[in-house]
């Protein structure tokens, strides 16, 4: 097993919240225009809606600009119009997406357009390796976020400018009825449910699902499915998104799993409350993915109380803490063939699907361990992401730029 360790150079994004002068910068007053996929469900666009919260939360006036994809239609309705802000009055513009989204979407937004005094870029990326092509963004900003160290580490080794983790920030209101809803003891007979969600648009190749179908199947051969002494009743749920855009690739994937009854599909655009409803239905989750940036899903159920399984890499060490969740070991290996915007010849990691099948054995035949995972890995989430840590990461990064320095006691004097 292989341990990822950050990059010294790179300021963990926990560290700017327990600065001792984090104090100066809690007065601001900062008018923020957001770009982002703000209206969508996709990783992207639960990135941005997290980033408005933040900065909600951080007590800036954010004036929200949604960023329209094609391939990803809306699921929220189109906000009432609000007065915009005055582009005079505007002193940070944030656009929250990736520079291969605008360089493959002509028209979306054009960063050379930006033009208030501090511009933030907020990108996501997987790989320790630098994404070849983004260098040619930095130009546009003066700083840039992204959700997690790991990330952070990445973007760094050709940037110009600052690169900072400001770590999503889950909607907890949503995850505290989320939790409460899941206090109710499940009916009778009911199968220990294991869940697992992708886009295909994220690549199937980094989300893995095919490890999730494999682990399953070896914890539980089919024939042991049903109750019995030696064997827990299981299913697995498998949520995918944009499944009819790559038939080809989503047949190959239900193929897997064609003679197995216990597991079903859900290809269908689900609202959020019926996304909701899917996620409280969970015993657990399982994400034996080999990289992420963040992994908000994760955070999502480990905040309502969802047990979760998950390789133990990359950007979701972020919030699984030891004793948080069941982590997965992996082994680092050579991207063999480039599989979406990942190249040939990268590093990834490859779970260890006998380790997540034992786990998977461990969650359903023990319900009451289980439930505790559960809530060990609510109260990490609820430290490691709460709000007023991420506002003051927020607070301290924006005062940088827009505080004047602090005198030294020498001028001072």
């Amino acid at each position: 097993m292989q341990h990822w360790h950050p990059s010294p150079f790179v300021r963990p994004a926990f560290a700017e919240a327990n600065m001792p002068h984090i104090g100066r910068y809690t007065a601001l007053q900062i008018r923020i225009r957001l770009y982002g996929h703000l209206r969508a469900a996709f990783g992207l666009a639960g990135g941005a809606q997290a980033t408005r919260r933040a900065l909600e939360q951080a007590g800036c006036e954010v004036e929200p600009v949604d960023l329209a994809l094609v391939s990803h239609p809306p699921l929220e309705p189109a906000e009432d119009p609000e007065p915009s802000l005055e582009p005079a009055t505007v002193q940070v513009e944030l656009v929250h997406t990736n520079p291969n989204v605008l360089t493959h979407t002509p028209g979306l937004l054009d960063p050379a357009t930006l033009q208030a005094p501090i511009r933030i870029g907020y990108w996501a990326w997987e790989l320790e390796q630098f994404p070849e092509g983004w260098q040619d963004h930095f130009r546009h900003f003066h700083e840039i976020w992204c959700p997690s160290s790991f990330s952070a580490q990445a973007l760094a080794q050709r940037a110009p400018v600052p690169v900072v983790a400001v770590p999503h920030l889950p909607d907890w209101p949503r995850l505290d009825a989320l939790y409460a809803k899941r206090q109710a003891p499940p009916r009778a007979g009911q199968p220990f449910r294991f869940l697992t969600l992708f886009d295909y648009w994220s690549t199937p190749e980094r989300k893995n699902p095919a490890g999730v179908i494999d682990a399953f199947q070896r914890a539980f051969p089919l024939g042991s499915g049903t109750a019995t002494d030696a064997a827990p009743a299981v299913e697995l749920v498998i949520k995918t998104s944009s499944a009819a855009q790559f038939p080809a690739r989503a047949a190959e994937l239900r193929a897997l799993t064609a003679s197995d009854p216990r597991i079903s599909w859900r290809d269908e655009l689900l609202s959020s409350a019926q996304l909701d409803a899917l996620l409280a239905s969970a015993q657990a989750l399982v994400s034996l993915h080999r990289a992420e940036g963040f992994g908000l899903v994760l955070a999502e159920a480990m905040g309502a109380a969802v047990p979760v399984i998950a390789t133990g890499y990359s950007g979701n060490l972020e919030f699984c803490a030891p004793g948080s969740c069941c982590s997965i070991p992996w082994q680092p290996v050579t991207i063999p063939a480039t599989a979406g915007d990942y190249p040939a010849g990268a590093t990834w990691a490859e779970p260890d699907v006998d380790a997540a099948a034992q786990a998977m054995r461990q969650l359903a035949a023990d319900p009451v361990a289980a439930r505790a995972l559960g809530e060990r890995g609510r109260r990490v989430v609820r430290e490691r992401l709460n709000p007023q840590r991420i506002a003051a990461i927020i607070h301290q990064r924006l005062g940088s730029h827009l505080l004047p320095p602090t005198p030294t006691a020498a001028a001072a004097g």
